[in-house]
């Protein structure tokens, strides 16, 4: 008689348990420090046609080359870092520090060539060459999350902010050997300014996952709609400082992040 009263005291306690495990909720991320890797594919940058290329060796006639000069930026990486803060249920706000590549890659033909074996060495020595570089992009924004208290938590964000580049995207130069076998540069279009701050944009679809009371994984689609100047047509000789203009290009990439979690909402219990 005891037994069963045992029995049935036991199954009433773990049915209440149960039900109260049910009624709690999960503990809610408010503020989130992360850091993040990721990948940009290249994508178009600017193009030039029918930019003269003068051989200035010879008088007459003087030899005068039409080139197409086209730049990419090249893919690169991308690290970083975010500070993230929820004050309710859904949006949040945000702030972030990245370092993406921001290198280019040239090509060059001559599309009315003549016999200047000079030109001909400057556009071959342009065509398939890389420039190396990188930029800090700096940007403030919001973020709006759902099922914050579960597992996988889906989210989009957008920003703004600004880019600063250490380098020129519209210097072009090319070489050719001369008598001695020594490279001579021809700079077709100068440029003296090698740091440039432009705007920016951030567009972010991902989710979180939480893999401890303190940590979450988190993958993203990023969206960086970066400005960067380009020329914008050809100049009358090489060696002229060229029209430019302003553009802004759509590295669209993924990232992969790691987030500490340094405050939480506890869940409750209804």
């Amino acid at each position: 008689m005891h037994s069963h009263r045992i029995l049935s005291l036991a199954a009433i306690l773990l049915a209440s348990g149960g039900t109260l495990s049910a009624q709690a909720t999960a503990d809610q991320a408010r503020l989130v420090f992360s850091v993040n890797a990721g990948f940009i594919p290249g994508t178009s940058g600017w193009r030039v046609t029918d930019q003269p290329l003068v051989d200035d060796r010879f008088i007459n006639p003087v030899l005068i080359d039409s080139v197409t000069i086209t730049r990419r930026i090249r893919s690169s990486l991308a690290f970083g870092a975010k500070g993230i803060y929820f004050p309710g249920e859904h949006f949040g706000l945000m702030g972030e520090a990245q370092l993406i590549g921001l290198g280019f890659e040239d090509s060059c033909t001559r599309t009315a060539p003549t016999a200047s074996d000079r030109n001909s060495a400057v556009c071959d020595d342009i065509d398939n060459a890389e420039t190396a570089g990188s930029a800090v992009l700096v940007g403030v924004g919001a973020i709006f999350r759902i099922n914050s208290r579960r597992t996988i938590s889906p989210y989009a964000r957008a920003g703004i902010g600004g880019v600063i580049s250490t380098h020129s995207s519209i210097r072009t130069i090319g070489r050719f050997p001369n008598a001695d076998n020594e490279p001579v540069e021809v700079e077709i279009y100068p440029d003296d300014a090698t740091t440039r701050l432009t705007g920016a944009a951030t567009l972010g679809l991902g989710f979180t996952a939480a893999i401890g009371r303190g940590y979450q994984v988190r993958w993203e689609v990023t969206d960086r709609i970066v400005g960067v100047r380009g020329v914008s047509g050809p100049t009358v000789v090489d060696r002229v400082p060229p029209e430019t203009s302003l553009r802004y290009h759509h590295l669209l990439g993924v990232e992969i992040g790691f987030d500490v979690v340094l405050e939480r909402r506890r869940g409750r219990r209804y």
